[in-house]
């Protein structure tokens, strides 16, 4: 296993709130070894937890920032007010090689560049809130697209992954980033059949006039 899922995982099993690892790293749990170096640590949550887990984060002195688009982030120091309109939030230690921030003096917000060197130490955690049923996890770009719960979270070691045909999903809309035709290739082969029938059919609904994963 991971050295950064493992100490990834001992932080956020102390929060009280649900989480399954997602990206490069859950689609490496899914087939049992590294199959590429992976940029950072993603987790995907849920809006219900939303302000637990940002109040968790700063309470381990943890940064916390909310991307408003053109490269700007607003520091995220309490839940009081938040209008909670992005799905993701950044949380950085305050030496993170992973990014760099310089404030905006007139509206307090801040410039935030990232550099994709890889991640060595657990300096960095990206939380992808998606929406959920008393029974199903919803794509958050379609929330037509749902699959059952027991479906959607695997486990590796007791450590909770999300499903990798909705990793792939969420893949699909960007499948020149580097690495991410090959976690397609290795991902799938690896599935079942079951699995790959829910992916041909949620990106034929994401993609109806086609997709390079539709077989």
């Amino acid at each position: 296993m991971n050295k950064l899922v493992l100490e990834a995982n001992e932080l956020l099993k102390h929060g009280g709130f649900d989480y399954a690892f997602c990206g490069g790293q859950a689609l490496d749990m899914f087939l049992g070894y590294e199959s590429r170096v992976h940029g950072d640590i993603d987790i995907c949550a849920f809006w219900e937890d939303r302000d637990k887990i940002i109040e968790y984060m700063l309470s381990k002195g943890y940064k916390v920032y909310e991307m408003l688009g053109g490269g700007r982030a607003h520091p995220i120091t309490s839940t009081a007010g938040l209008v909670r309109l992005k799905k993701n939030i950044f949380c950085c230690l305050e030496d993170c090689t992973l990014v760099k921030t310089y404030p905006i003096e007139e509206d307090g917000n801040c410039w935030m560049e990232f550099f994709h060197v890889g991640q060595t130490k657990l300096d960095y955690i990206e939380f992808l809130f998606n929406d959920k049923s008393a029974t199903h996890f919803e794509y958050s770009r379609n929330r037509e697209i749902t699959l059952e719960l027991e479906k959607a979270i695997f486990f590796s070691d007791n450590i909770p992954y999300l499903a990798p045909e909705i990793i792939l999903l969420y893949k699909s809309t960007d499948t020149d980033r580097r690495g991410y035709q090959q976690d397609f290739e290795l991902a799938y082969q690896a599935m079942r059949d079951e699995q790959k029938q829910w992916l041909q059919n949620a990106l034929k609904r994401e993609f109806p006039d086609g997709h390079k994963w539709i077989m």
